[in-house]
Parts: C-alpha cells; sequence; structure tokens
C-alpha cells in the first residue's frame, strides 16, 4: 500500500506492507520460537531429572579410575555405581557422562529397626563379627523408625522388630558376640554373656545380631503348696516328724525378685521361669524336712510349738534364698496334716484331759454361783442399809438448811436496822450542814449586796437622783436610740424654757466616770 503527499514543491510517497507481509512475519517468529522451546525442553531433559517425593536418584559414572579391591559403591571421580544419592527435586547430571536410576526409599516403621548389611568396604579385624561405618559386614548400628536413602547398591536393610519390654518385666541383655566371658557376666564390650545392666519397660531399638533380650516379669509373686487326693495335683510340702510319723504341710510363700537381681538369676537358671521350680519350690521342700524332724506329732498339735516351726521355717527360707537373690516377704504354713491313725489316740487322750479340766470347771462354775448367791443377798442387805442411812443423812442436812435459813434471815435484818440507823443519822447530819451553809450562803449574798449598794451610794456621793438615774439607765434597752429636735417658737420645746427638765441618760461607769465624778 502506497500514499502521496505534496508539500510546497516536493512529493512524499508512503508505502505500508500488507497483511500478507505481517501473516508471514508471525509464522516465522512462531516458527523459531517453538523450535527453541522444543530445544530447550529437550535440553533440559537431556541435563536435568527430576525425583519425585519418596525416591532417591542413583547415579552410575560411565568413566573414572577403577574401584578399589573389595569395593562396590565408587567414591566421586571414580567408575561405576556413585556412593552419594540425590534426594527430591531437580538435579543437574551430564548424560553423556553419568546415567541414572530411581529407587525407593528405605522406611522403617514405628516399632521396629532396620539392620544394615554393607556389601562392600574394609574386612573386618580378626575376631570382631560387627562392622563400624565403612566397614563391610552387617553395621552395629541399626536404623531406627524413618525414611532413608540407601543405595541398595552397597547395602542390604532388613527390617526387624524393636525390642519392647512391656509393663512388670525388664530386659536383661545377653550379647551374642565375642569372645567367652571370663565370669558370670560379660564385663567387657569384647565380651559375649550375660550383662548386669537391665531394661525397664520400654521400647529399645537394639541390634537383634548383637543382643538377646531375655524379657523376665519381676514383682510380687505366690506360690502355694497344697494338699490334694489327686496326686497329680498333690503339691503339699511332706516330711517326717520325731517318731518317724509322715506329716503333709500346706504353705503359702510369698517372694518376689528385684530387677537389679534379674541378671543373676538368668546367668544362674538360664530362663526367669524356673526361679520358682528351682529355688523356692526345692528350698521349700528341703527346710520343711530339715526342720520337720525336730518336732513330734504332740508337739505339732501345740499352738506355741507350731508357731515356732512357722517362724523356723520362714526365717531360714528367708536366708537361703537371699544367697540366690531371690527375696521372700513372708511363707504362711496354713495347715499341718496328721495321719488319722496317729492323731486319733492324741485326740481322744486330749479329748478325756478336757473334759477333765471341763468337769473341774463346772464344780468351780458350780461353786462359784453359790458364792455369787451370797454376794448378791448380801448386796441387796448393804443396798438396804446404805438408803435408809441416807434417808436419815438427808432429812438432817435439810433441817440443818433450814436452821441455817433462819438465822441468816435474822441476821439480814439485825443488820438492816443497823444500817437503817446510820443512815437516818447520816442524814439529819447532812440536812444540818446543809441549812448551816444554806444560812451562810444567804447572809454572805445579804452582806454583798449591802456592800454594792454601799459603794454605788458612794460612786455618786450619797446623791440619790444620780443614783435613780443610773438605776434606770441600766434597765433601759442598749440598743435604743434617743434623738432631740428643735423646731422652732411655739413648740412644746419652745415653751418648756424655764421648766425643769433633766434629761436621763446612762451614766458612764469605770475609770472614766470615776475621773468624771472627781473633776466634779
Amino acid at each position: 500500500m502506497t500514499r502521496s503527499t505534496n508539500s510546497g514543491d516536493r512529493e512524499f510517497t508512503f508505502s505500508f506492507p500488507g497483511f500478507a507481509y505481517w501473516k508471514r512475519l508471525v509464522l516465522v517468529w512462531g516458527l523459531i520460537a517453538l523450535i527453541g522451546l522444543l530445544v530447550l525442553v529437550f535440553t533440559w531433559n537431556a541435563f536435568f531429572t527430576y525425583v519425585p517425593p519418596g525416591k532417591h536418584l542413583i547415579i552410575i559414572a560411565k568413566e573414572g579410575a577403577p574401584l578399589e579391591p573389595g569395593q562396590v559403591l565408587a567414591e566421586v571421580g571414580q567408575k561405576g555405581i556413585q556412593r552419594e544419592v540425590k534426594g527430591e527435586g531437580w538435579h543437574f547430571v551430564l548424560p553423556i557422562i553419568y546415567t541414572t536410576e530411581l529407587a525407593d526409599n528405605t522406611i522403617i516403621p514405628p516399632g521396629k529397626v532396620g539392620v544394615v548389611n554393607a556389601k562392600g568396604g574394609k574386612p573386618l579385624p580378626s575376631g570382631r563379627l560387627l562392622a563400624e561405618p565403612g566397614e563391610q559386614g552387617i553395621q552395629r548400628r541399626v536404623l531406627p523408625p524413618g525414611a532413608y536413602r540407601i543405595n541398595r547398591y552397597g547395602y542390604d536393610v532388613q527390617i526387624v522388630d524393636a525390642t519392647e519390654i512391656p509393663l512388670g518385666f525388664v530386659g536383661v541383655l545377653r550379647r551374642l558376640l565375642g569372645k567367652d566371658a571370663r565370669g558370670r557376666f560379660a564385663e567387657r564390650d569384647d565380651e559375649k554373656g550375660i550383662l548386669r545392666k537391665v531394661l525397664q519397660p520400654g521400647l529399645y531399638y537394639l541390634n537383634p545380631k548383637e543382643f538377646e533380650v531375655v524379657k523376665a516379669e519381676v514383682g510380687i509373686f505366690q506360690t502355694t503348696f497344697r494338699h490334694d487326693d489327686d496326686k497329680a495335683k498333690d503339691t503339699a510340702i511332706t516330711f517326717t516328724s520325731r517318731g518317724g510319723f509322715p506329716i503333709s504341710m500346706d504353705c503359702t510363700i510369698e517372694w518376689e525378685v528385684l530387677p537389679e537381681d534379674m541378671p543373676s538369676l538368668v546367668a544362674e537358671y538360664g530362663r526367669s521361669k524356673d526361679v520358682e521350680s528351682k529355688v523356692i519350690d526345692v528350698q521349700a521342700h528341703a527346710i520343711g524336712r530339715d526342720k520337720g524332724i525336730d518336732y513330734g506329732v504332740q508337739e505339732l498339735l501345740e499352738g506355741r510349738s507350731r508357731e515356732k516351726l512357722q517362724t523356723d521355717f520362714t526365717n531360714e527360707l528367708i536366708r537361703v534364698c537371699r544367697e540366690k537373690s531371690v527375696t521372700v516377704r513372708s511363707a504362711f504354713i496354713r495347715r499341718i496334716d496328721i495321719p488319722e491313725p496317729y492323731l486319733k489316740p492324741i485326740r481322744d487322750k486330749q479329748i478325756a484331759h478336757e473334759m477333765q479340766l471341763t468337769n473341774k470347771a463346772k464344780e468351780v462354775t458350780a461353786q462359784s454361783e453359790a458364792e455369787v448367791e451370797r454376794a448378791r443377798r448380801m448386796i441387796e442387805q448393804e443396798v438396804a442399809k446404805v438408803e435408809a442411812e441416807t434417808k436419815l443423812i438427808v432429812a438432817g442436812l435439810d433441817q440443818e438448811v433450814q436452821n441455817i435459813t433462819v438465822k441468816t434471815e435474822a441476821e439480814i435484818e439485825k443488820l438492816k436496822a443497823e444500817y437503817q440507823a446510820r443512815i437516818a443519822a447520816l442524814e439529819a447530819q447532812r440536812k444540818q450542814v446543809m441549812g448551816e451553809a444554806e444560812t451562810q450562803v444567804t447572809k454572805l449574798k445579804e452582806t454583798a449586796k449591802s456592800s454594792l449598794y454601799q459603794m454605788k451610794m458612794d460612786v455618786f456621793q450619797n446623791d440619790g437622783n444620780a443614783f435613780l438615774r443610773y438605776t434606770l439607765a441600766e434597765q433601759l434597752n442598749p440598743k435604743m436610740v434617743l434623738r432631740l429636735f428643735h423646731s422652732g417658737p411655739g413648740t412644746f420645746w419652745t415653751n418648756m424654757d424655764g421648766k425643769s427638765f433633766n434629761l436621763m441618760v446612762p451614766a458612764p461607769t469605770g475609770p472614766a466616770a470615776k475621773a468624771a465624778t472627781a473633776a466634779r
């Protein structure tokens, strides 16, 4: 498209590209962008590898130094499967030098442990069966629950149960590897055998290739020995008494194994369940036989002797079991069975003796009843006598109380009369004193008044008119105001000329009045 325009003498021509031109331009640049994007995608996929969650990337080097003898995984710069693996995300890997492989992570679930076996590494020293990091063989360190990026070309992982010690139990450790221990316990780390350490209840991540855990129940246990007609169920303690009589004894023993003593028992007997059969059972029967032979049938029927057998049996069982790391809390002999043929003569003799004692007791009781009746009658007589004496004493006391009451009232009346007379005398004396005082007061008042009038007359020099005016002035209201007006001739005031008129005003008092009087 072209366009022309004139500007003075010059002519300009403008040319605009058409639609086809812009279309070709867009197609060219779009093709270039597409080719660039394809190149970028190809290059990105060729040089970058994506590792999704839960997996890791194993890298294999195509070139590099050869592996050492016994080496399975290659280090950086060596040819082969690289030891280091890559985690989740994008990683740059040269496609010509390396190849890659995706593998799942090793998951150790809760309550499990992973036992790792290294396929390559340094050989183990002589006498050692578990490997440390960098050595070939079963690794001493196990994997607790979690997710791990482990190169399966270099390691095998066996998932086994973790060691759980339930409540009421402890774990006795037995090391399975090493040289034989010199004593009962494995004291050194390179010796196999029972360890002194016990595991308390809980969950432990131990290497089952290194340790065996013997779970042993601890606490207080009860073992009962009882007689039963069924020989298969008869567990009673039997012994021969003095005199050769067979005796059967039922007994209940409460015993306890402390956690710190369990390693010794496991080392001695192998299993904790054998403690009851090899310690409690054996010792109870042995001590029963040893102590029972010291007692005859007659002694076994008496309470004091049976109590002594109980004490001797318990003390000896506690002592012997303590030496074997078992704590006996109590040993109670519940029953001692004596065969009937040996028991009947003794029982008959005992019954006859008891009957004799009963008859004597009845005689004593009859005598006691007669004595009680006599005592009862004497008590009744004494009660009647005491009641009569009590009535007599009460009557005497009542009379004495009445006499004291009358006497007290008379004395009170006498005291009243005496005090009334004293009061009357004091009252008369008071009236006399008051009368004299009133007379004296009146006399003093009148004397004072006379003296006052005399003093006033002396002040006014016995002038009665002045005294009268003074008295009148004292009676006037001090707030009264008197004003005199002169209104001219012919009025009331002008006609008073020559009349006697005195204006009475309050006379001055005090020192000024005395001075004015003296001036007159």
